[in-house]
């Protein structure tokens, strides 16, 4: 009995050389299977995982969003939406580069500044700043719209605006490779400011009936007297033919002893809102309003 305890107790029987190395290589070998299962384990896996990942992304591009324009101005027109998406881009699609795309296409547009691109799950945002037409220039067959910064835009159809023709000036020089550029001439940026002041004027005295919807034209020919010196250099024109003669460019009523630019504005807005129109023609009340001769007016508004 002792012996047998003694042989359950005892130390293991060493191996022999030839036993060792066939149990390491044994060994060596289960470890190179279970290596191998776990590799194609991770391999399957993985092919699985990116399958969904493929799909998944090609579902994602094949959605096709919208554009939505932020802060559309209300004196836009439907044709000028209808072109800055149209120009945006056709059947968009939800992909990496596609806010930097469409930036690029918008670019190309003359009416749009300072462009900003957003992308979500659903739509396309873009939000910029709209360059407002003041006047527009003719030409044969030929029109182009220019903003107070004196940038050229193609002709889009305006309803909501109402827009002078400036005359005078060489709207024959104009071509579409001006679109987007600035016409630096002294005639049409004389004429754009003067568009520009009255409509501001308008929107705080007359803002529910502007005076620049009866006004037909601004006339720069005789700009600084270029043709003949004593006649009104600008002349504004209703629409049925009664003339406003305004004189000198702003700021030069001085130089040629003229009334001064406030009280031009003044005695010509007095006599829009005394008369409820500057159609004298019209309404029969005489030919012109001639506003270069002094006068002692106040402002119907504490500055222009």
């Amino acid at each position: 009995m002792a012996k047998k305890f003694k042989s359950w107790f005892s130390s293991p029987k060493e191996l022999t050389k030839t036993e060792a190395k066939q149990r390491s290589a044994a060994f060596r070998t289960t470890a190179v299977i279970f290596a191998f299962i776990a590799v194609f384990v991770a391999i399957g896996a993985g092919f699985m995982f990116l399958e969904r990942f493929v799909k998944s992304n090609m579902n994602l591009n094949e959605k096709t969003v919208s554009i939505q324009l932020v802060d559309f101005p209300d004196w836009g027109s439907a044709e000028l939406k209808e072109k800055i998406i149209s120009t945006a881009g056709s059947n968009i699609k939800l992909t990496e580069d596609v806010a930097l795309r469409v930036g690029e296409n918008l670019a190309t547009l003359a009416w749009l500044c300072d462009i900003k691109v957003q992308v979500n799950n659903q739509a396309v945002t873009v939000s910029a700043r709209y360059r407002k037409p003041v006047g527009i220039i003719k030409d044969h067959d030929q029109q182009f719209y220019v903003d107070d910064e004196l940038v050229i835009l193609d002709y889009i159809p305006m309803r909501k605006l109402p827009m002078v023709e400036i005359t005078g000036v060489p709207g024959h020089l104009l071509t579409w490779r001006n679109i987007g550029t600035k016409w630096q001439r002294d005639d049409v940026a004389a004429a754009v400011e003067l568009l520009a002041l009255l409509a501001r004027m308008d929107s705080q005295v007359v803002p529910d009936k502007p005076l620049l919807a009866e006004i037909k034209s601004i006339d720069m020919s005789n700009f600084s007297g270029r043709r003949i010196a004593s006649q009104p250099h600008i002349v504004f024109y209703a629409k049925d033919g009664t003339e406003i003669r305004w004189g000198a460019k702003k700021g030069q009523w001085q130089r040629y002893l003229e009334a001064k630019d406030e009280e031009k504005l003044t005695l010509l807005y007095n006599t829009y809102q005394e008369l409820g129109t500057v159609q004298l023609r019209a309404a029969q009340k005489g030919s012109f309003i001639d506003l270069t001769r002094q006068q002692s007016l106040s402002l119907p508004i504490d500055r222009y």
